[in-house]
C-alpha cells in the first residue's frame, strides 16, 4: 500500500531546478551590469585624459606672452579655443588609436567653456552585455553609455 506523502515526489526536483534557472539568470544580469560599468568607468577615464591633454593646448602666444606666469592664475588664466580643444582631442586619438578601439561605435565632441579657461569633452561609446541571456535579449545590441569631464587651463 502507498503512503499519502508519495503523492508529492519530484515537487522538490522541480523547485530547485526553477531556482537554480533563477540563480542562472541573476549571475548573468549582475555580471553583465558589472561588465558595463567597468566599460563606463573606463569611458570617463578617456574623456578625462582628452580633457587634461585639451586644457594644455594653450595657444603659444597665450603662453609665451610677455610676463604669462607671473600673474595670478585666478584673474589672467590661459585660454584655449574651441578649435584648439578639438584640434588637440583629434590628434589624442590619432596618437593612441587603442584608446577608443576597444569600442565598435565611439564618438566624441569638445568645445572650450568658461570664456576659454575649460576645456570640455564628451565621449560616448555602445559596450554590449558580457553574458547574454533571454533577460537581457532587448539589450543585446549595446548600451550606449556617456561620459564627459572638464579641465581648467594653467
Amino acid at each position: 500500500m502507498r503512503e499519502a506523502t508519495d503523492a508529492d515526489d519530484g515537487q522538490i526536483l522541480l523547485l530547485t531546478l526553477g531556482f537554480v534557472v533563477v540563480g542562472l539568470l541573476l549571475v548573468t544580469v549582475v555580471a553583465s551590469a558589472a561588465g558595463v560599468h567597468l566599460e563606463r568607468k573606463r569611458l570617463v577615464a578617456l574623456a578625462d585624459v582628452m580633457a587634461l591633454d585639451a586644457a594644455d593646448a594653450v595657444a603659444d602666444e597665450d603662453y609665451f606672452a610677455p610676463g604669462a606666469g607671473q600673474g595670478d592664475p585666478d584673474t589672467e588664466p590661459a585660454t584655449v579655443s574651441s578649435a584648439s580643444v578639438q584640434a588637440a582631442v583629434a590628434a589624442y586619438l590619432q596618437a593612441n588609436p587603442e584608446a577608443s578601439a576597444r569600442w565598435s561605435q565611439f564618438g566624441w565632441s569638445a568645445e572650450a567653456t568658461d570664456g576659454g579657461v575649460t576645456a570640455h569633452v564628451e565621449v560616448a561609446a555602445v559596450v554590449r552585455p558580457a553574458l547574454v541571456s533571454w533577460v537581457l535579449s532587448p539589450w543585446s545590441d549595446g548600451i550606449t553609455i556617456t561620459a564627459e569631464s572638464d579641465a581648467r587651463t594653467g
